[in-house]
């Protein structure tokens, strides 16, 4: 597995290439509990990638310490052709019917 991204509060730390290209989309890192890019985990999740917590409770008190992004080898070149375009899609102004596109098949 290969780690993408460690997001915790104040100290993210991102692969060089996914951070480039969360950069270069125009989409506020910020936009969910000031934690970097956190607010795409579920595009990340389709892309290829696992979103795993890190987490401890105190009795009914959950404390989350940070979650990590990952991505298997085999699917490593995939995720970063898809998520351009996921992001794409999701952040678009407008609304386009594109039913030739079959990189990402969720069936």
């Amino acid at each position: 597995m290969t780690q993408l991204a460690y997001i915790t509060q104040g100290h993210s730390e991102y692969d060089d290439r996914l951070w480039e290209i969360l950069d270069g989309s125009g989409i506020d890192p910020h936009e969910f509990l000031g934690l970097d890019y956190f607010s795409l985990a579920p595009f990340f999740v389709l892309a290829g990638a696992t979103v795993a917590p890190e987490a401890h409770a105190h009795g009914d008190h959950l404390h989350v310490t940070g979650v990590r992004v990952t991505v298997s080898e085999d699917l490593e070149e995939g995720f970063f052709a898809a998520i351009p375009e996921i992001l794409a899609d999701a952040y678009s102004d407008e609304d386009e019917d594109d039913d030739d596109d079959d990189r990402i098949s969720l069936n």
